[in-house]
């Protein structure tokens, strides 16, 4: 257990750096070796904030060694800014890796511009006048996925020259990679499709997803996908089975899906509390599987979702500001933060789950770093 070692502080000042933005925050995304963040807002503008810290919450935690007890010490510095690079890009298409240190964007002019760690802007790609509908990229940043309407082109970041294109014959409005990079799933116009890129030739398959998906997540196996839906519902893809469930009674929209490695378990935001399934019993064929209940039920939407990449915690935001981490299968949670006014717009784990980054509709950005301590 951490106590903190000054009186009035929050968990979340021990733990937290933040910055006031100029807008609302609708992305959050780490690059692939953890050494930076980035968070974009809904103006197109973007804020990269560096990990490494000279009073990092690690080095300001001491335990001691006859009672055990851990504790943590104020920050006695001001905090680093964040890097605000010169570019804007296109606000209604995701952030994506860009090898191991930097990320990739789609400006409005249509050219494909790397962002580095350090801030600055190099242009990567030219536009051929087509309009970009949804851009993807793996996990490790060697990939991403570009498509126009129709057309999906994937490329190589180390080269930048298309490896395999594929045309769905249904336009392509939402785009996600598996985990391992190997698969593609591409949603618009009602379906979804999923593709080979390890190998282009394999036929691909199609889905009937009805409503309007704004995210997919992958289990790490690559059997089931879980599409996030505007309509209050989500749709769960097994691949296996070949099915589509839809699974609705939501009292907001779903914005975020996980699966959790660790807990073993599918979760959702858009309810009153954490929602979830044991994956192993899925909701399929109209039968409802088998719920996990997690976290205490309240009166407010839970807005955002992310699941920690090692352990069964999930991070809660609430569209009251609140910021939790839940244990799942259990009524524990803690409250991590508590913002006034706004409401938790998007959360991100770091690769290594030491830190998370969280993004507020009132332009707030910060990062929580946990020391191994407060896990145990």
């Amino acid at each position: 257990m951490v106590e903190n070692s000054a009186a009035g502080l929050s968990l979340f000042d021990l733990l937290g750096r933040d910055w006031a933005l100029d807008d609302a925050i609708d992305q959050v995304i780490f690059n692939e070796d953890d050494s930076c963040a980035v968070f974009k807002l809904t103006s197109g503008k973007l804020a990269l904030a560096a990990i490494e810290d000279a009073e990092s919450p690690k080095i300001r935690t001491r335990m001691d060694l006859e009672t055990g007890r851990t504790t943590i010490r104020p920050r006695e510095n001001p905090i680093t800014p964040v890097k605000t690079p010169d570019i804007s890009v296109c606000p209604k298409l995701s952030i994506v890796r860009f090898g191991t240190q930097g990320f990739a964007a789609i400006c409005e002019d249509g050219v494909l511009r790397q962002i580095t760690a350090g801030g600055q802007v190099v242009d990567r790609r030219k536009s051929d006048g087509q309009t970009v509908t949804a851009i993807a990229g793996t996990r490790k940043g060697d990939q991403i996925a570009i498509a126009k309407g129709t057309l999906i082109e994937v490329v190589s970041t180390s080269e930048l020259t298309a490896i395999a294109e594929f045309t769905p014959d249904h336009s392509v409005a939402c785009m996600s990679y598996s985990d391992d990079g190997r698969t593609l799933a591409a949603w618009g116009d009602g379906k979804l499709s999923v593709f080979g890129v390890s190998d282009p030739g394999m036929d691909f398959a199609t889905y009937d997803v009805a409503s309007e998906i704004t995210e997919i997540g992958w289990r790490d196996t690559g059997s089931h996908l879980c599409c996030a839906s505007t309509d209050n519902s989500f749709y769960l893809i097994d691949r296996v089975e070949g099915s589509s469930q839809r699974v609705e009674g939501y009292p907001a929209p779903v914005h975020n899906v996980a699966f959790s490695k660790s807990a073993n378990a599918l979760v959702t935001s858009g309810a009153f509390r954490l929602v979830g399934w044991d994956a192993n019993d899925l909701p399929q064929n109209d039968e409802p599987g088998t719920p996990i209940t997690t976290g205490k039920p309240g009166f407010v939407v839970l807005n955002a979702i992310a699941a920690h990449p090692e352990r069964d915690v999930v991070a809660t935001g609430y569209a009251s500001g609140l910021v939790t981490l839940a244990s799942v299968g259990t009524p524990q949670d803690m409250m991590l933060h508590q913002e006034r006014g706004t409401e938790v717009s998007s959360l991100c784990w770091s690769k290594t789950g030491e830190h998370l980054a969280i993004g507020f509709a009132s332009g707030k950005a910060a990062i929580a770093t946990f020391p191994s301590q407060l896990f145990k």
